[in-house]
């Protein structure tokens, strides 16, 4: 089965109209107060649920969907990375972000505006979640020829990734795991937008880069990319990396916390929805989400063909509902943090958490 863009969009909006017809009307009658909240989230797999709840009979649109149901006008806004998500919010651009645990420690603690309301996304149940991985044309095939002949002080011999963030967390633990050390000042070159992260490899200007999913299958398997395609060399699962979090501005937690509870009731529908969902659906969301970070990217997405095969390459991982932050994770991130001085002092685990919302419920 092979689906252009236009006519998955014409599909998937017939479906749509069809299973929502019934709760629209429902809605219509009800005298459901709606708040407008704005999100925002950087171009990552994690971002899946986010896009099902608000998704609608055009495909993906900028509100309605299961987050409607409970009163919340979801718009979505597009980061470039996990820090640019926690900035929007501190600056009272957005009001929540799907952002990695690291960005929102630094965020919270340098302005103090802002709380983790709960984990949104645990990549360690993905079969796969970071990729390390190096250019074609730099003729690598193991990790070990990486590190111990290949990385030097230039950029272009660098391991390029997001630095001070999760993705460093995960490669320093990785690194060390399999006996490496090396120096990160180094040989680690910040480049924090995902999107030129993986550009810049595909196109030999870095000889390796870790990218998240859906960008390394992407990098990896994509045929639109065949002839620049990347080689993967490790997958992180030896690795406990750290969760995604959702971050709310501390006002709205102040004067509206049953906006953040209906936020995450909503979400809880949308993750239930993305795991029905077929992995064809599932791609052209991941696709759509990445492609809101770049319109170059868009514009080659929107003239590709979606086909199951393709959609099979893709390991979507099974969502789970929204938890706790697990204070051993977050301390091990702190400890991190302290060493490489990314931190100047430690910060209290309940001083970054809000623990008012009741998450079984």
């Amino acid at each position: 089965m092979k689906l252009t863009r236009r006519k998955f969009i014409s599909l998937l909006g017939a479906v749509s109209v069809r299973a929502l017809a019934g709760r629209c009307k429902i809605f219509a009658k009800s005298n459901l107060k709606v708040n407008k909240l704005t999100i925002t989230y950087p171009p990552t797999i994690a971002a899946l649920p986010l896009a099902k709840g608000v998704q609608k009979s055009d495909f993906l649109s900028d509100h309605g969907g299961h987050f409607r149901e409970y009163g919340i006008d979801a718009h979505l806004r597009a980061a470039q990375s996990s820090s640019e998500a926690v900035r929007l919010v501190s600056g009272g651009i957005a009001d929540c972000c799907i952002t990695d645990l690291s960005s929102a420690i630094y965020g919270i603690t340098g302005t103090g505006n802002a709380l983790i309301t709960s984990t949104i996304f645990n990549p360690n149940e993905a079969l796969q979640y970071y990729g390390l991985l190096t250019s074609k044309y730099s003729h690598i095939a193991t990790l070990d020829d990486l590190i111990t002949n290949r990385l030097d002080k230039s950029e272009p011999n660098s391991i390029v990734l997001a630095t001070r963030r999760d993705v460093q967390y995960a490669t320093d633990k990785l690194l060390a795991a399999k006996g490496y050390s090396i120096d990160t000042e180094s040989f680690y070159l910040d480049r924090e937008e995902l999107i030129s992260r993986m550009t810049g490899l595909l196109q030999g200007n870095y000889i390796s880069a870790v990218l998240p999913e859906p960008l390394v299958t992407l990098a990896t398997k994509n045929p639109l990319f065949s002839d620049y395609q990347a080689n993967l060399l490790d997958n992180y699962n030896d690795v406990t990396l750290p969760p995604f979090v959702l971050v709310f501005r501390q006002n709205i937690l102040d004067e509206s916390p049953s906006v953040a509870k209906s936020f995450h009731k909503g979400w809880m529908d949308s993750v239930r929805a993305t795991n029905e969902s077929n992995k064809l659906q599932l791609l052209g969301l991941s696709l759509k989400i990445i492609s809101r970070t770049n319109p170059q990217i868009g514009k080659v997405i929107e003239n590709m063909e979606f086909t199951e095969d393709f959609a099979n390459l893709f390991d979507v991982p099974t969502f789970n509902n929204p938890e706790t932050l697990d204070n051993e994770i977050y301390q091990s991130v702190i400890d991190w943090a302290l060493s490489h001085k990314f931190l100047q002092r430690g910060t209290d685990y309940k001083s970054v958490i809000d623990s008012s919302l009741d998450l079984s419920s």
